[in-house]
């Protein structure tokens, strides 16, 4: 008896060692791409919703918004410079419980869950990491582009902006400059016609690369709207406190100054997709494409702000973008979670069922077929319908297959039906009982009620005792 017993429980340790599942690896719920306005409006969501989600900020924390001197369009604002305001929602973030990595992404993993996503710190030592997550927003912005020109970034912010709507309203009744030939620049032209004194579009080349017909021709229209075509911008000039004016290059002659108060770059961007442009449909001109609001061709990755918008680019649209995909992140970890626990409950309700289950064996093939397959302990009760002790050990059988589910494999052979599995192990008497190890090996035999009833305690308090 005792024998069995420690070789019962010998067994009942490598199967629980071969069996155990490996644990899943650990992911943050949500980790955000960028620390620009969206994004921190997305941490400020996430963080509430006690979701405490992990926001990368890379080299700009803030964005591109904490460059602007002064913003006068954000509401409840009537003048604020955009670095305090980014502080502001940074701090309103992290309060409520969301976290910040000072490193930049370099590269994303998003063809298998849990999404990978590689840092690499901004310090001189460059080291890596790889964050696992379980769902992504991404705010990277965009980069705009420069002339490269002497005077351009000395003078970013103080009268070199790239942006109208922000900063048009300093440049009333004064004289401003526009860069470019394309439908931004005609915008830009158009918008800031209503504010400055004069504006003036400088256009590299002899025509227009804009398609809206209309809105040029109604700009020429306008008194205090100029064209300087075949014209190269090729130096910022200034004070040291702003913009006083450019120095313009026509042709062949000779560079020429103008005179002016600010300059507005309407060049373009270029949207911060490189890292993506394998893991994520793109549009033609590079941005992310969307599907339903904030959601990408991934399901469970989002997009919000600069990187999926070419027109507006303004940061009341990427918060309002940072909130809906806080909001569709949060309801797809809870419909994947749900999924989840549906999953599991399924299985082990399949499992239950299978494992409380006395198979009945056919053929010897199945017979063998069983073992073959078993993970476990297996008991085989070997019985003839005409026996009386079968019938009464029968229940017995049953109930002790429903306590030890999934510990021990429980089959019934009829002697009558498969007779050369009967043979095959010198079956003599009813009921009998043999137990096989998880490799299939014979361990213990057993005839009448009394025995079989003692084996089947024994393997109870065995195995229950050492689950």
């Amino acid at each position: 008896m005792k024998k069995i017993v420690l070789l019962l429980i010998a067994v009942v340790s490598v199967f629980s060692a071969l069996c155990a599942a490996p644990q899943e690896r650990e992911s943050e719920a949500i980790v955000i791409l960028g620390g620009g306005i969206g994004s921190l409006t997305s941490a400020i969501y996430l963080a509430r919703a006690g979701l405490h989600p992990l926001v990368i900020e890379g080299g700009i924390p803030g964005g591109l918004l904490t460059q602007s001197h002064s913003v006068q369009n954000w509401p409840g604002e009537l003048e604020i410079e955009g670095r305090v305001l980014t502080e502001k929602i940074r701090e309103q973030a992290e309060s409520n419980g969301a976290r910040f990595l000072a490193e930049e992404v370099i590269e994303v993993d998003f063809s298998k869950h849990p999404f990978t996503v590689t840092t690499r710190s901004l310090d001189s030592s460059h080291s890596t990491r790889q964050i696992f997550a379980k769902s992504c927003i991404i705010g990277m912005g965009t980069t705009p582009n420069f002339l490269g020109i002497p005077g351009e970034q000395t003078y970013w912010g103080k009268g070199v902006t790239n942006c109208a709507i922000c900063d048009g309203s300093f440049y009333r009744d004064q004289i401003v400059g526009v860069v470019g030939g394309g439908d931004a620049a005609i915008l830009e032209a158009q918008y800031l016609s209503n504010i400055a004194k004069e504006v003036h579009l400088f256009v590299r080349k002899d025509h227009l690369r804009a398609n809206e017909s209309h809105r040029i021709e109604a700009l020429m229209d306008l008194p205090n709207v100029v064209f300087h075509y075949n014209t190269e911008v090729v130096e910022v000039q200034g004070d040291g406190n702003g913009v006083t004016g450019i120095l313009l290059k026509s042709g062949h002659a000779a560079p020429r100054e103008f005179p002016l108060d600010g300059l507005f770059l309407a060049i373009g961007s270029r949207p911060n997709t490189q890292l993506f442009s394998k893991a994520l449909k793109l549009d033609e001109k590079g941005y992310i494409s969307l599907k339903k609001d904030q959601e990408t061709s991934v399901s469970g990755i989002y997009a919000i702000g600069d990187i999926v918008d070419p027109i507006y680019k303004q940061a009341i649209s990427a918060a309002g973008d940072g909130a809906k995909a806080a909001l569709q992140s949060q309801q797809y970890l809870m419909e994947k979670s749900n999924h989840r626990l549906a999953s599991a409950r399924a299985k082990q309700i399949k499992a239950l069922k299978e494992n409380t289950e006395v198979i009945e064996i056919a053929t010897v093939q199945q017979f063998e077929q069983e073992l073959k397959t078993a993970n476990s302990p297996v008991i085989v009760d070997f019985y003839a319908t005409w026996c009386s002790p079968c019938k009464r050990l029968s229940p017995l059988f049953e109930s002790s297959a429903m306590r030890l589910a999934g510990k021990v494999k429980f089959l019934k052979v009829n002697v009558d039906k498969v007779g050369d599995l009967s043979r095959s192990y010198g079956i003599r008497a009813m009921p009998t009982a043999l137990l096989f190890d998880a490799s299939g090996k014979m361990i213990e035999k057993k005839t009448g009620m009394d025995q079989i009833a003692d084996l089947l305690e024994l393997l109870g308090e065995t195995l229950l005792e050492n689950p």
